[in-house]
């Protein structure tokens, strides 16, 4: 397997779910346990949100300018670390980068909209951390498909 400059740009996108698990653990150490109980403001998903989709664009504009302007190849990119991000790969990071184990139970991601609904889906009743394992599994297959459907010019 060739690694394309494309496929680096792909892999930077989703190790790049690292830097929002590390910004996470930054922020949330604030909170002390209360984010790993679930207690955190809504506000703060929001603000989240917006900063992982900036995290994701970098990699994406910087391939379509300054390397090859094809927008499905930079919409790949972008969607390699979002999807990741949002198929818990962020959850799994934030507690790995500080040396713990995932929380078997993850209470507040029952109604997350993707995690959520794979836990309902195989009926697990609540998010676990078996749910959270399988949800990014999914998400990285997911992810090669998007990005080879993607990289040949959808």
């Amino acid at each position: 397997m060739k690694l394309t400059k494309f496929k680096i740009a792909v892999i930077i996108g989703i190790v790049l779910v690292g830097l929002v698990a590390w910004i996470d653990i930054q922020g949330f150490n604030l909170l002390g346990d209360k984010y790993t109980q679930g207690e955190f403001p809504a506000t703060v998903w929001p603000h989240h949100l917006i900063t992982a989709i900036i995290i994701f664009l970098i990699p994406a504009l910087c391939y379509f300018f300054f390397y090859r302007k094809d927008k499905s190849e930079a919409l790949a990119i972008f969607f390699s670390g979002f999807i990741m991000f949002y198929f818990g790969l962020a959850d799994i990071l934030y507690f790995w980068l500080q040396g713990k184990s995932v929380l078997e139970f993850l209470p507040w991601l029952n109604n997350h909209i993707v995690i959520g609904k794979i836990a309902n889906f195989i009926n697990a009743g609540v998010v676990t951390n078996i749910v959270l394992y399988v949800s990014v599994i999914i998400g990285l297959i997911l992810t090669y498909f998007i990005t080879k459907l993607l990289e040949e010019k959808m």
